[in-house]
């Protein structure tokens, strides 16, 4: 990093610092705050990684620190390092945050500027790493493994299947109106009768939002180990989905005859 940044950070660096050392990090409050801003950081250095920094700006749209949104709007306007540090430094003095805010507005500041430079993402997570204190580590990387599960799912729900047979899509749109009509607790009971192929099969000819209502109704590794088949479902036949999803309609239309689960037209 250039003198002129470095000028600029260092004070806030060692001031965010002493902050963060004199906040009382028992509380769960401030524990959260320093990791939330750790975990949006790497989100947001993962999409310009495979984005480009352009596509940041869709992500202001849902950040809740204004000192990060106005950051992430100067890197994608493309203003140089320099003029950054400085509205960041200036706009962190003028605010003078105190506790664990003032570690968050620095790692926001330093962890834009590493993105604006194309850092990479397990140097950037290290440099945010070593503004926590070693208690926090677990739990940030914890809660980093769960991010990266759900993003996994997230990417396998792109997955679609391109079928000619217009039978076999009438029958899968069937199982998704089936499916939409029953109640969660419903939906567990069909899938304690179906194996895990045959629910990999269905979920991946079914809709995004069918799917994930079928995943809630699982338990959070189970939902995890069925949409690793899903991904594997690529070069299933069409006999075997008509197989699959005939064998899953008529599951439920047994459970429907013998009172065991309704639709939600007849609750």
């Amino acid at each position: 990093m250039e003198s002129i940044q470095n000028t600029l950070l260092d004070p806030v660096r060692l001031d965010a610092i002493s902050k963060l050392k004199s906040t009382d990090l028992e509380i769960m409050e401030q524990q959260t705050k320093v990791i939330d801003a750790a975990k949006n950081l790497m989100k947001l250095a993962d999409r310009a990684r495979r984005e480009g920094l352009l596509a940041l700006e869709k992500m202001t749209e849902t950040t809740a620190s204004e000192f990060l949104r106005t950051l992430v709007l100067l890197v994608v306007d493309g203003n140089f390092p320099d003029i950054i540090a400085e509205i960041g430094t200036n706009t962190y003095w003028t605010k003078s945050p105190d506790g664990a805010d003032a570690m968050v507005d620095y790692m926001y500041l330093r962890g834009m500027l590493a993105i604006q430079n194309g850092d990479n993402p397990r140097v950037l997570e290290g440099l945010l790493m070593s503004l926590m204190p070693d208690r926090l580590h677990q739990q940030y990387l914890a809660q980093m493994k769960v991010l990266q599960q759900e993003d996994d799912v997230e990417k396998l729900f792109s997955i679609h299947p391109a079928f000619q047979d217009t039978s076999l899509w009438d029958s899968i749109h069937d199982l998704e109106k089936m499916v939409n009509s029953l109640h969660n607790r419903c939906i567990q009971r069909v899938l304690r009768e179906m194996d895990n192929r045959e629910l990999a099969v269905c979920i991946y000819v079914l809709q995004q939002d069918t799917r994930k209502k079928i995943l809630a109704n699982l338990s959070t590794g189970l939902a995890h180990a069925i949409m690793e088949d899903v991904a594997l479902c690529v070069s299933v036949s069409e006999k075997e989905v008509a197989t699959s999803v005939s064998k899953t309609l008529n599951i439920i239309d047994s459970l429907l005859e013998a009172g065991e689960i309704v639709t939600q037209d007849h609750v």
